[in-house]
Order: structure tokens, then sequence, then C-alpha cells
């Protein structure tokens, strides 16, 4: 026994001589009345932390105004305490003396910095039920910047939930948005979008719920080295999902998609190429993938004759981004990935009939610019009728056998998606009127400042837990993934969800790294999971292990022998205490150890 004792003191000692910062964690409570004055004060010149260390936590239950937005120079952190079944802590817009309110939360300008936010619900509603007007709740303003997203839910946001200008990197996890709707503009109400053809780094969407969302879920139109989407539910969306045409590195995979893109087009937005659906004309879709082509009837139809064309369309290849070492080798065709398999997509019976009786009985009609085979384009009087959208376009489907599937093997893309209904419950379902008023507002011109919300406009302050669920009924798709697990979010199935994070290691890379390394968790601090990723550049023993600052040894992640790749296990520490742990990689002689803070 005192040999035994005597070995943990060593090994204990061992982990606290290691190379790493003070196991110090600066935390602070902050109550609502102190919101705004106790954060911002914590501020330099230029938005730098006076405690770049400090980890902010709200309590659940409470409402924060906040008065003014946040303005992050360097790493930040903001979790929520703990506390079952009550309420995140709500960040809302104050009402300031003159009856305005500022238009977004989150500013963040500083080069290279980490920001993780959890369990927080930031609405975009006041407390007199005014929404606000064009309105982000993060604007990244800086270069390299990470987000991380644990349990976040984000309300009626009605441009862009996050709105990125520069490089960064995302991780959304277990995450809820609802009702982000423009007031006025069907194009608003988007998660999260960047200028066109911006190069990103890693964006990373697993396990969230999106629901009554007007506009665009992610935007992937540059250089990305890796994009992954899977298993999200998708329900109820104005226009396109997806802007994803001339994605480098692309996984969509195992999501409900219901009723997305429900307004379809009318030929002013697809025929007229307003809605950047060339160079299909035939209809609006869910997936569009683009390569370089210059010898399609579509290439000749829309760029290679006339004024102002330039002779091709465009793969990822045009995204060469030197100021991020971007480069055109980087963005080899040959190894393209474009992964979109195991996805349900369903239109309501409801809204396909609403198509059809629109369209027997409209009698609008619109003076449109038409492209011409070969020649200028033409001005014609067409009716504005709907036109539905597909899962894939034409030429998306002529992009992937004739181009993608030359150039690169990892285009995988299902055709024809799983079609079931997934039998929500009556009230979700029900939703789908007012969706279709609205489709049809917009096709009429009168959609004034009407939103669509879920369960109607006065959502503040929002019920806990949220009304609505999509645990849904049809058992086919409860193991019907290309992991075995039900499609879409699996917080809707608690169990399946468990199994899912027991699952060892998942790859999520299809490029080879060059080095071994072991990545920061994140989120850090965190509760009650994390999720820690690491690279190996060949095949090797890999063990990743947990240690209390004892040196006792908590848990054993990994343990097996891994090929060349990347990847990322989850850590659940529900059955420990809060306090610093360590975590040890080993691999091939390589041995890194880094630290993580539980905060309970």
């Amino acid at each position: 026994m005192k040999k035994l004792l005597y070995a943990l003191v060593v090994i204990g000692l061992a982990i606290l001589c290691m190379p790493l910062e003070s196991f110090a964690q600066d935390t602070l409570t902050v109550v609502p009345a102190t919101f705004n004055t106790v954060i911002n004060s914590d501020t330099l010149a230029g938005g730098v932390r006076a405690h770049p260390d400090r980890v902010y936590r709200f309590q659940r239950g409470k409402v924060y105004q906040v008065n003014e937005p946040l303005r992050i120079n360097g790493s930040f952190t903001a979790v929520a305490n703990d506390s079952a079944g009550i309420r995140p802590p709500v960040l809302a817009p104050a009402i300031l003396l003159d009856n305005s309110s500022v238009d977004h939360f989150f500013d963040l300008i500083g080069k290279g910095s980490k920001v993780a936010i959890s369990d927080l619900y930031l609405l975009s509603q006041r407390s007199d039920n005014t929404w606000l007007g064009w309105s982000d709740a993060i604007r990244v303003n800086a270069d390299s910047v990470s987000v991380t997203l644990r349990r976040v839910v984000g309300e009626g946001w009605s441009n862009v939930f996050i709105n990125p200008s520069y490089w960064m990197k995302t991780d959304f996890r277990d995450c809820y948005f609802r009702n982000c709707q423009g007031s006025g503009s069907w194009f608003g109400g988007q998660i999260f979008r960047g200028p066109g053809g911006m190069c990103l780094d890693t964006t990373i969407m697993i396990n969230n719920t999106f629901f009554a969302n007007s506009s665009y879920l992610i935007d992937i139109r540059g250089y990305t080295p890796l994009a992954v989407f899977e298993h999200n539910t998708c329900v109820y969306g104005t226009v396109n999902p997806f802007l994803i045409r001339q994605a480098s590195n692309l996984h969509i995979k195992n999501n409900i998609i219901y009723s997305m893109h429900s307004m379809g087009g009318n030929p002013t937005h697809v025929y007229d190429g307003w809605f950047l659906n060339y160079p299909d004309t035939g209809s609006s879709s869910i997936i569009r993938i683009r390569g370089n082509d210059s010898v399609s009837y579509w290439a000749s139809l829309w760029w290679n004759t006339g004024a102002n064309k330039p002779g091709a369309f465009t793969g990822p290849e045009a995204w060469v981004d030197a100021n991020h070492g971007v480069t055109l080798s980087m963005l080899d065709v040959s190894q393209r990935v474009f992964d979109v398999r195991g996805n349900n997509w369903f239109m309501p019976t409801k809204l396909t009939d609403f198509y059809k009786a629109y369209n027997d009985t409209v009698a609008t009609f619109d003076s449109i610019s038409v492209p011409v085979y070969q020649g200028a384009p033409a001005v014609m009087r067409v009716k504005r009728t709907l036109i539905p959208p597909t899962w894939l376009t034409s030429y998306a489907k002529w992009t992937i056998d004739s181009l993608a599937g030359v150039l690169s093997p990892n285009i995988v893309v299902e055709k024809t998606p799983m079609m079931e209904d997934p039998g929500f419950a009556a009230d979700v379902n029900g939703h789908v009127d007012k969706m279709i008023d609205y489709v049809h507002r917009i096709s009429t011109n009168t959609i004034g400042t009407l939103r669509w919300t879920f369960p109607d406009s006065s959502l503040y302050l929002p019920d806990w837990p949220v009304p609505e669920s999509f645990t849904y009924t049809n058992t086919a798709l409860q193991t019907a993934a290309t992991d075995g697990f039900a499609v879409g979010d699996l917080n809707w199935f608690p169990a399946q969800k468990e199994q899912w994070l027991a699952t060892d290691v998942k790859r999520v890379d299809n490029v080879l790294p060059q080095e071994f390394s072991l990545e920061q968790n994140y989120p850090n601090p965190f509760n009650p999971s994390t999720t820690i990723e690491f690279s190996l550049p060949k095949q090797a023993k890999v063990t990743l292990t947990i240690y209390n600052l004892l040196g006792q040894q908590v848990a054993t992640l990994v343990n097996a022998t891994l090929g060349a790749g990347s990847y990322t296990t989850e850590f659940d520490a529900s059955n420990l205490a809060s306090g610093t742990y360590i975590y040890r990689l080993s691999s091939d002689g390589f041995v890194k150890t880094s630290k993580m803070l539980l905060l309970k």
C-alpha cells in the first residue's frame, strides 16, 4: 500500500512539474446588474482583456441586458453555472434612453483569438417584444479567430447569427438556432455566412437543430481544409440552406432536411440568375456542386458568348488566397472532397400542393432577362410561377458525371437521398401553414415586415425547455444514418447520443497530416463534455489518457492502432468533480500533455 501511495505521489509530482502554465483559473460569476460593467471594464485600450485567462460564468434563470457590444481583442470564455433544468442565462438587447438598442452582442477584433461560449441563450428580442433590426449575434472583424459554441441557443437574428469577414475556425455542436428571420427581407435570418469567395479554416457543425430560419445555414464558397455538416436537424427554411458549390473539402452527412428552400424560386430568381442558380436554369436545389467547365451546354448558355462572359465556370481552384497560405496546389481538383451521404430530404405534402394550386391560378407576368444559347440574353415576358426545389439540379448531376468523377475519386454525392416523412409532432407539422403564407407573400411582393416565428412573435422571455420537439416517429430513420444511428440531431435521441459519444474516435479529415499533434480541447473550460483532437502522420498505436492532479488515471479515451489521419474523441466528465485535469497522448515516441478545466 505504501509503495502504491508513493507511486501515485511521484506521478502527481511529475505531472505538476510538466511545462504547463499555472493551473489556477480566474473565474468570475457575473450578475445581471453588473454584466456590461464587469466585462467591458475588464478591457484595456483596443479591447485587450485585462485578465486574458478569465472565465465569465453567467447564472441560469437570469436575464442580462446588453447595452453595448462586447469588443473582444484576445481570447474569451463564457459559460453558465451548473444547474440542471433551469433556463440558460439569456442575453437580450437593452432598451436605451433614446429607445434604440445595440445591433450585435459580440465584436471579435483580436487576431488569432480563441472564443468559447457555452450554455448561453442569445436572444434578439427586447423586453417590449420588439425585434432588433438588421442584427448579428457575433461579428468577426479580425483574422484567424477561433469560435467554439456548445449548447448555445440563438434566436431571432435578422441578418447573420455569426458574421465572419476574415479567415476563421468555427465549431458548433449541440446548439439550437430558431426563428432567425429578416424583418421585411426573406434573405435575412442566416446562421453562418461570410463574403463570397472568402477562404475559411475548419468549419464544424455537428448535432445542432435549425428551426424556422429564413436563410443560409453554412457558407463554404472558398477554400477550406475541412467542412463538416453532420447529424443536424434542419426544419423550415425559405431559401438555400447551403452555399457550397465550390467547396474544396466538404462533408454533409446524416442530416434531416425538412421543408428547406421552401421558396424554391420564381423565374426572376432562377432564369435571370439573380438567385445565383445559374448555370442550371431549370430549378433551385438543396445541393450544388460546380467544377471548371467550358464545354457543357450550360457553359455555352451562360458564359461562352456575349458581353461580360469569361468563358468558363470555376471550381474551388478559383480561390487562391496568398494572405492565408492558400496556394493553387492546395486546390488541386484531383484531391477535392465532396461527400454528401445519409441525408433525408422531405417536402411536406401541404407545401407541394400549395405550389400546384398557386401555379394554376397565378396571372402575374414579369419582364426578365433570359439567357439565349450562343447569343445575348433576351428580355422575355414570363409568368411568375413558383419553381419547386430539387435535391440536385441537372447541372449538378452533369458535373458529378462529367467532371467530378473524372477529376477526383472523392466526389460522393447521393443523387437520390432518403425521402421519408420523419413523423414530427403535430405542432411542428402545423408550422408549415406559416411557412406557406410567407412563401405566398414573397411571391406576391406583399411580405411587409412579416415574421413567421414559432410559436408566435412574443418570445421574450423564451420558454424553457423550448416548446417544440424533433423526436420523430419514423423508426426506419432512427437507424438509417451511415454510422447506424438516427438521422438528424442526436440530442433528440439521448440514448443514441450517449452511444454515439462512446464510439471511440471519429475520423474527421481526408487530408494526411504531416506530423503528430495534440490540440487544445474545446470547449475549455467545459461541462460536462469536451472534444479532444489529435493527428497521426502514419499508422501507429495511440494511447490517450486522462489524469487528475494527483496523477491518478481517471479515464482512457483511446488505446488502439489507428491509421494516418486526424481524429476527435469526446471526454465525458459527468462523474467527476470540478477541477483541472491532464490529458496525455502517446504514439510512436511522440508524447504530449496538456491541461483542461472541468467547471460545474
